[in-house]
């Protein structure tokens, strides 16, 4: 019998198991160099997803608020990871990772600032709105001139004030004052002055009844119309140049008295591009007037009408003394108040007359004040400015808005702007970082809109 050797080897064998060990490393080394690249692959694939919906985020941005407002924003209540799976999808692979939003960055009132000047760069409204400053100016500049501001605060400080306003308050017509004066005057000789004196007072009360309040008008004190017009002035000396804060500030103003909703307006009143605010948040609001005073509702609309009739008594004063027949007839009237005064005061107070013809001025200019402040809020214009029977400067509610705008500093107009619109359009983001994990590694992109890059 033949027997075998069972430890007996061939080169065979030996060259099969040198390859099956070969091999084996051979395998694992290009296993692994495949699991890698799937790895690779799939990690760039989750790059790209997540820089696909950062940009769909970000171009999902309200188009209302683009539209009216000039802004690029976005809120976080409409993020979710849709698009970045669907990325992925199509790139044949599952998603296998968690999508976070890590980071958001707020849209801030500097942002608002930028988007502002954006917003005019192509439109220039602003600008052109100088116009409307100058015009202001050179009322001021007339009202110095004249002398009249100056005649009216030593009338305000004497005691004819007290006389003029009994005169015109009182119960007693002008032939009663007149009588009171005795010889020194004769009713007959001046019926005429003193039907323009009784005029004057018609006038008060056709007034007090226009304001339809159980309220009277002080025509004694003049402080406030001072301080308002020191406040305005003040403001007129830092807008005569071009510069870029000057501009800045205009174009702020401009936004915040023309694009935003307000108390008084004219039927198809609407935002510069002709958007109904009502489409925005429904009910009236009184936001221009909040951004200009920092006072909501009804303290808001007061201290803007307060300040308009300011404005308006300084230019139906200057309106009035250009006019050389209303001139003379205030004077005369304040030659013949100025001898009621001192006959009636037996002598102790005597006024130089042309220091009551400008108190009365000033008193005709209130009454006018009050009409031309109800044909505004009814969204007629006024004039402002008139040289030689020519209007040089109107203006309409939001002129006035706009004007008083500018003598807001611009932060406080930009954070009031800036509340307004997250009212009405929810907390606004400017940027966004988005994260996604795989096996341990984790990928983010951030991303923002370049307006807002410095």
């Amino acid at each position: 019998m033949k027997r075998t050797d069972k430890n007996r080897r061939t080169k065979r064998g030996a060259s099969s198991l040198f390859l099956a060990v070969i091999m084996s490393a051979l395998i694992l080394v290009e296993c692994t160099f495949v699991a890698f690249v799937w790895n690779l692959d799939y990690a760039l694939s989750v790059n790209e997803a997540l820089k696909t919906q950062v940009d769909t985020i970000l171009c999902d941005y309200n188009r209302q608020l683009f539209d009216v407002y000039g802004i690029y924003a976005f809120t976080l209540d409409e993020v979710d990871d849709e698009c970045f799976c669907k990325a992925l999808e199509m790139n044949g692979l599952t998603s296998q990772s968690t999508l976070v939003v890590t980071a958001a960055d707020e849209f801030t009132t500097e942002d608002l600032k930028t988007a502002i000047n954006s917003y005019y760069w192509y439109r220039g409204t602003g600008i052109s709105l100088k116009g409307l400053v100058e015009g202001y100016a050179e009322m001021l500049r007339q009202t110095d001139e004249s002398g009249i501001l100056n005649k009216v605060g030593e009338y305000m400080q004497s005691p004819a004030a007290g006389y003029v306003s009994d005169m015109i308050k009182g119960s007693e017509d002008a032939s009663q004052w007149i009588g009171k004066a005795g010889e020194a005057l004769n009713l007959d000789e001046i019926l005429e002055q003193a039907a323009d004196l009784d005029d004057i007072r018609a006038d008060y009360k056709d007034t007090v009844k226009d304001i339809e309040l159980d309220i009277d008008i002080d025509i004694d004190d003049w402080e406030a119309l001072l301080d308002t017009l020191s406040f305005l002035e003040s403001t007129m000396d830092n807008l005569t140049d071009m510069s870029d804060p000057v501009m800045t500030k205009m174009n702020v103003s401009h936004y915040c008295a023309y694009n935003f909703d307000c108390c008084f307006a004219p039927d198809g009143d609407a935002s510069i591009t002709g958007t109904e605010f009502s489409s925005i948040h429904g009910d009236k609001q009184v936001d221009a007037e909040y951004i200009i005073t920092g006072l909501e509702d009804y303290p808001a609309i007061f201290k803007v009408e307060y300040l308009m009739v300011q404005v308006l008594i300084v230019s139906n004063m200057l309106k009035d003394y250009a006019n050389e027949e209303f001139r003379n007839t205030m004077e005369v009237l304040g030659q013949i108040i100025s001898t009621i005064i001192s006959a009636v005061s037996e002598g102790t107070v005597n006024i130089d007359y042309r220091i009551i013809a400008a108190g009365l001025t000033y008193i005709c200019a209130s009454f006018q004040s009050i009409k031309d402040f109800y044909q505004v809020i009814k969204g007629q214009r006024a004039v402002i400015f008139e040289y030689e029977g020519e209007k040089m400067v109107t203006f309409s509610y939001r002129d006035f808005l706009y004007l008083f705008a500018l003598c807001t500093p611009v932060e406080e107009l930009l954070e009031r702007s800036h509340a307004v619109l997250e009212r009405d359009y929810g907390e606004l983001y400017k940027g966004i970082t988005l994260e996604a994990d795989f096996r341990g590694d984790a990928y983010s992109v951030t991303k923002s809109y370049q307006l807002y890059e410095k």
